[in-house]
């Protein structure tokens, strides 16, 4: 039974919810295929033919692929991390749930329409609001208590905040830059995040490690 409107790790009810979740963004990856449907015998004429119409499909998929399986693995270590869910986190998660399965939709919209910037900002928004949403899960299971983890302190914290602000920031200042200068420009800019993202990574590691050490210094093991 639930103790206090929560449902305990080892309970049934918390690993169906994870099942759930689960369930949902497996089904999100498998319609992003069904974005790219061109199939007319002219299209499959010829390779160039075939790239002409549906690189620009293929492309979207491949990137919203990869997006909603990293989605998948931080949501997953995310929730399973959590010594129990209550309504208001389970609520909020679906919050989330109900970004990723609006990705098919933006991403065939960009694939089809790649000349358009409204596509790649309606993706734009679609993926930020996802990234924050997790981090708001993030942030209210702390608040209640249910994380694993120790209680960050005020510098993990912050550095938390840059690190849900930053994807976000890159996506968001893509939207100006579709309308301004090309869709197709708007999309490479999203590669900033391969050196951001590790950028900010790294950082937070050698933050918690120096934090770590100090405390191990202030409260050393008997013996030592």
């Amino acid at each position: 039974m639930a103790k206090g409107g929560r449902y305990m790790k080892d309970e049934l009810e918390f690993a169906r919810a994870v099942t759930f979740f689960d369930a949902i963004f497996a089904f999100a990856v498998t319609l992003l295929i069904t974005t790219v449907d061109n199939f007319e015998p002219e299209t499959w004429s010829s390779l160039n033919n075939f790239w002409e119409q549906n690189g620009s499909g293929l492309l979207a998929f491949a990137i919203s692929f990869v997006v909603v399986v990293s989605f998948w693995r931080a949501n997953h270590q995310q929730v399973t991390g959590f010594l129990a869910l209550d309504g208001q986190l389970i609520t909020l998660n679906c919050a989330v749930m109900f970004g990723v399965v609006l990705i098919p939709f933006t991403t065939e919209a960009m694939g089809k329409l790649d000349d358009l910037p409204l596509p790649v900002a309606l993706y734009a928004i679609n993926i930020s609001a996802v990234y924050v949403m997790q981090f708001v899960v993030g942030f209210v299971a702390e608040r209640r208590g249910v994380r694993s983890e120790k209680k960050m302190t005020t510098k993990q914290f912050r550095w938390e905040l840059v690190d849900a602000a930053t994807l976000p920031i890159v996506f968001l200042g893509s939207i100006p830059v579709a309308y301004f200068i090309s869709p197709g420009v708007a999309q490479k800019s999203w590669l900033l995040l391969l050196v951001l993202m590790p950028l900010v990574g790294n950082v937070q590691a050698r933050i918690e490690k120096s934090e770590n050490q100090a405390a191990a210094n202030e409260h050393p093991q008997p013996g030592n």
